[in-house]
């Protein structure tokens, strides 16, 4: 008779806790599926919105590259009557300037774009500094200009350089 019961419960109870597990399963897939489904749409709302600002991240540190071209930079700051150290000091604190007013772009750019854009800023700043060394410190600031375009060629070549991997990462943003 004990064992009459225990079937006829198995009877009952198996098919139940069949249906149920299966039930479980189901619903377990269609919420992992709907969490899976939330997860890319955020994603895609997320890029959609980081795209503008990845751009225009780019498109600044452009900017700030040509604006430390040497030929940009010396003819934006040489005033008439400059002394060397007057118009080394001002390069300096120009480059510095902007590249703190930059500095959060870092943000939106990819590490090997941000390491180039450093480069060229460092590299600007060598330049600057090595051509003013080899300039008489009392001459006119027009005779460290020139040092400055005579020395610029790997300096200049750091900058576009740098401009390449923006160009390549905006390649493949928008691919």
């Amino acid at each position: 008779m004990n064992f009459d019961n225990f079937t006829s419960a198995l009877v009952i109870i198996a098919p139940t806790l069949i249906v149920a597990g299966g039930m479980y399963l189901l619903i377990k897939n269609l919420l992992e599926r709907d969490y899976r489904l939330k997860l890319l749409e955020s994603r895609r709302l997320l890029q959609k919105e980081m795209l503008p600002l990845k751009l225009q991240a780019i498109e600044r540190m452009v900017v700030f590259l040509e604006r430390l071209r040497p030929e940009s930079m010396v003819f934006r700051i040489l005033q008439p009557g400059m002394q060397v150290r007057d118009l080394q000091l001002d390069l300096l604190a120009t480059i510095r300037s902007e590249y703190e007013h930059n500095l959060s772009q870092q943000v939106y750019l990819t590490p090997q774009s941000w390491v180039a854009v450093r480069q060229a800023k460092d590299e600007m700043i060598a330049l600057i500094n090595v051509s003013a060394d080899s300039v008489q410190t009392d001459a006119k600031a027009m005779e460290l200009s020139q040092k400055i375009f005579q020395n610029a060629g790997s300096q200049v070549a750091s900058i576009d350089k740098a401009i390449a991997s923006l160009r390549g990462e905006v390649a493949q943003i928008l691919v």
